[in-house]
C-alpha cells in the first residue's frame, strides 16, 4: 500500500496486479510510515506487508484523513497463473528479507513451508495445484500472509461497497496509470517498468493471456473462485461453472 501524505492519496497494491511498478513509479511521492516488507502492525496486532487491504486500511489512522483511494484490478485467470509462477519466487527470494524480529521471520518461513508442500503435492504443475486451492486459502485474508490470492475487490471494495474512487486495469495499465497521475496531479512519471514480462504486451482489456494454457477443470474452479471479480470488474467468464460456494 502506497501511502502519500504529501499529496493525500493511497494506492492499494493487490497481489499480482503490477504492484511493484506501481511502487517504483510512485517511489518520490510514498511517505508511508508502514513497512513495505513483513513487520508487525500495532494498529492490526498482526503481521503484514504492503499489500494490506481495504478492510485493513479501514483500522489505520490514515482512513480518516479523506486521501484519495484508487487500486488496480486484473483478470483472475491471469491473475491465479502469474501468482502460481510468483510463490516458486517467494520461496527462493522471501527467507533473505531483513525481519525486524526473528519470530517474524520463523512465521514466514512457516508460511513458505506450506506453500512449498502444496506446490509439491502438485508436481508444481498448474491445473495439478489448482485442484488443490480450498476456499479458505482464498477468501481468508489473515492466515497465512505469504499466499495473498485473494479476490481483487478485498483491495478496492468494503463490506460489499466500492471504497476507492478509482479503478484501473492492468490489462490497460499504461492508460489507467496516465489517468490516475492526472488525477493526483503528479505529471508524467516515465515507463519504469519492475516486471517487463506482465505488462509489456499489449492485451484485450477483458481478455485473458493465460487460459489457454489451463484445463478447462481449471478454469471452472478459478471461475467460481473468483465470481465476484468477474461480476465487479466486468472481466468475461469463460464457459460456466457452478458457484463452489457463493462467496461475494
Amino acid at each position: 500500500m502506497i501511502i502519500s501524505r504529501q499529496r493525500r492519496f493511497v494506492v492499494f497494491q493487490p497481489w499480482k496486479t503490477a504492484s511493484q511498478t506501481l511502487a517504483l513509479r510512485l517511489r518520490n511521492f510514498d511517505d508511508s510510515p508502514y513497512s513495505a516488507s513483513f513487520g508487525f502492525n500495532e494498529h492490526l496486532n498482526r503481521v503484514v506487508h504492503h499489500h494490506l487491504t481495504c478492510a485493513d486500511f479501514a483500522a489505520l489512522p490514515e482512513s480518516r484523513l479523506g486521501y484519495f483511494l484508487a487500486s488496480f484490478a486484473r483478470n483472475p485467470y491471469d491473475r491465479v497463473y502469474a501468482g502460481f509462477r510468483q510463490l516458486s519466487v517467494d520461496m527462493r527470494e522471501q527467507p533473505a528479507l531483513a525481519f525486524a524480529e526473528p519470530w517474524i521471520r520463523d512465521l514466514v518461513l512457516r508460511q513458505l513451508d506450506e506453500n512449498q508442500v502444496q506446490l509439491k503435492a502438485a508436481n508444481y504443475d498448474f491445473d495439478a495445484w489448482v485442484a488443490l486451492l480450498r476456499e479458505a486459502q482464498i477468501y481468508e485474508a489473515g492466515r497465512n500472509t505469504s499466499f495473498p490470492l485473494h479476490p481483487a475487490h478485498y483491495w478496492t471494495h468494503l463490506a460489499g461497497r466500492q471504497y476507492v474512487s478509482f479503478i484501473g486495469r492492468v490489462e490497460q495499465f499504461e492508460g489507467d496509470f496516465t489517468r490516475l497521475t492526472e488525477l493526483l496531479g503528479l505529471g508524467d512519471l516515465g515507463r519504469d517498468n519492475a516486471n517487463v514480462v506482465e505488462l509489456a504486451s499489449p492485451t484485450v482489456a477483458a481478455g485473458s493471456r493465460y487460459a489457454g494454457r489451463m484445463h478447462k477443470r481449471s478454469i471452472d474452479k478459478i471461475t467460481a473462485l473468483f465470481d465476484a471479480d468477474f461480476e465487479r470488474f466486468g472481466y468475461d467468464r469463460i464457459g460456466s461453472a457452478t458457484a463452489m460456494s457463493g462467496h461475494a
